[in-house]
């Protein structure tokens, strides 16, 4: 599991026993105040890599594993204006993992394409809507081209950008949801197999679900009622039932709520969990090797990640806390070593580092090691960038406009990172390969000019230099899968919250 301290610079690395719980942290310098942190395999060496979003400076910082759960040091790649959000893709196709970031200041996503080696192309900056916090890929309209989608908190929307396949990106298209949408993700909600969207909207503690037609269009959304100001939301199968179920993190309230569904795009009230203080980013994965998936909450205002171990019937264990770099805004997990164990990993934005935790397999999880990105990391993903079968990692760094992007090394460790510049202030980072060229692309979402840069990756784990494209207002946290299809405008009009 991976964290992000935003107080510190840090990213905090917390390595998985396999039972659920975590080694000791790791701290990892990166960039100034990173809010989010990825993990994937920038330069193909089969370790995982490191990447943190860094709203301070700008840019995302990228630390390559050394397949050990440590990492060399930072490269720090210039992005759009405060990156609070980062994710990988192949977004050129070119098998090799790029990066995205989602700008809050300048409203734009930043995509830096891989070069497969663990660096990245400059930036390309796109405009979304008005202050993007998340980004996201997924084929929304089922051409096998990976498209972006970001949460826009200002203007309640969602700003959708259609990938041409090389790369580059069409203009965006809105979609209404709830009151300051911070995290959209995508699912079959409704099992008839077409992709449907949530959004975790933080201002009226609600979650918004719009069913998808499969035409590219979507349904009214119909709400409901969660914990005060749901920051982030996730899918999975919570209780074992082979019907996807909702959680969000609750920043105010200090926990998660879970909602589990009823597999015909309905959902049952929440139930809730206390979580450390101040939860911004929730995950889920295997960290005990049974089968069953557990929680995992980047805590900001205590400095922690929790774990809760699932039972498999919808419920969870009580917490298990463990120590991050300053300010974790966003955690991440995967097999940085190649133990076949879940790792953590965390974007810290106050500290400007990623910190990556070892798991032991068991659910414990190793101390962290923190690796230096970009000025205030906002978010983190992984991705094989270089296309060396090692998970490398990308952070959006809202400080500094940029990406950064960490070759995994294989073993645990990363390169210094590599930092692209992106769109202003990006809040979220994706990957995906966005022409088709094989190779993991970048993407952000920019909160401060409404866009969404792209950096094309090429397959060496560098990026070229971004474009950018103008979406909605405030684009925020977007978690999808493929086979999405978004056409026009949902319907604006809201059903009742379900309570």
């Amino acid at each position: 599991m991976a964290v992000t301290s935003q107080q510190d610079n840090e990213l905090a690395m917390l390595f998985g026993k396999g039972d659920g719980t975590f080694q000791t942290q790791m701290n990892y310098t990166v960039g100034n105040f990173p809010s989010s942190v990825t993990s994937g395999d920038f330069n193909n060496d089969d370790k995982l890599d490191l990447a943190t979003a860094n709203r301070g400076d700008n840019t995302i910082s990228v630390r390559l594993g050394k397949g050990d759960g440590t990492f060399q040091t930072q490269m720090n790649y210039t992005v759009g204006n405060s990156p609070s959000s980062v994710i990988s893709g192949d977004f050129n196709n070119d098998d090799k993992l790029d990066l995205a970031t989602a700008n809050s200041n300048d409203n734009t996503v930043s995509v830096l394409l891989g070069k497969g080696d663990g660096t990245f192309q400059t930036q390309l900056d796109y405009t979304v809507g008005i202050s993007p916090s998340s980004v996201i890929s997924g084929d929304f309209n089922s051409d096998d081209k990976l498209d972006l989608a970001t949460a826009d908190s200002i203007d309640n929307t969602i700003s959708v950008l259609l990938g041409k396949g090389d790369g580059t990106f069409q203009t965006q298209m809105n979609y209404t949801v709830g009151n300051s949408p911070h995290c959209v993700i995508s699912g079959d909600f409704n099992s008839d197999d077409k992709l449907d969207l949530a959004t975790a909207n933080s201002n009226d503690n609600t979650v918004s679900v719009l069913l998808g037609k499969g035409d590219g269009t979507f349904q009214i959304q119909m709400n409901y009622a969660v914990d005060s100001y749901p920051f982030s939301v996730i899918s999975g199968d919570f209780d074992n039932d082979s019907k996807l179920d909702l959680a969000t993190a609750n920043l105010i309230d200090n926990t998660v709520s879970v909602l589990l569904g009823k597999g015909n795009g309905a959902f049952v009230p929440q139930m809730n969990y206390a979580v450390g203080r101040y939860p911004s980013s929730v995950i889920s994965g295997d960290f005990n090797n049974d089968n069953k998936l557990e929680l995992a909450t980047a805590n900001q205002l205590d400095n922690t990640v929790s774990v809760l171990l699932g039972k498999g019937d919808g419920t969870f264990q009580t917490q298990t806390i463990y120590t991050v770099g300053r300010y974790p805004s966003s955690v991440t997990s995967g097999d940085f070593n190649n133990d076949d164990k879940l790792d953590l990993a965390t974007a810290n934005q106050l500290d400007n580092t990623v910190s990556v935790l070892l798991g032991k397999g068991d659910g414990t999880f190793q101390t962290q090691t923190n690796y230096t990105v970009g000025n205030s990391p906002s978010s983190v993903i992984s991705g094989d960038f270089n296309n060396d079968n090692k998970l490398d990692l990308a952070t959006a760094n809202r400080g500094d406009n940029t990406v950064s992007v960490l070759l995994g090394k294989g073993d645990g460790t990363f390169q210094t990172q590599l930092d692209y510049t992106v769109g202003n202030f990006p809040s979220s980072v994706i990957s995906g390969d966005f022409n088709n060229d094989s190779k993991l692309d970048l993407a952000t979402a920019n909160g401060g000019d409404n866009t969404v840069s792209v950096l094309l990756g090429k397959g060496d784990g560098t990026f070229q230099t971004q474009m950018n494209y103008g979406v909605g207002r405030d684009p925020q946290c977007y978690n999808g899968k493929e086979k999405e299809s978004i056409g026009r405008p949902a319907d604006s009009k809201e059903k009742e919250i379900v309570k």
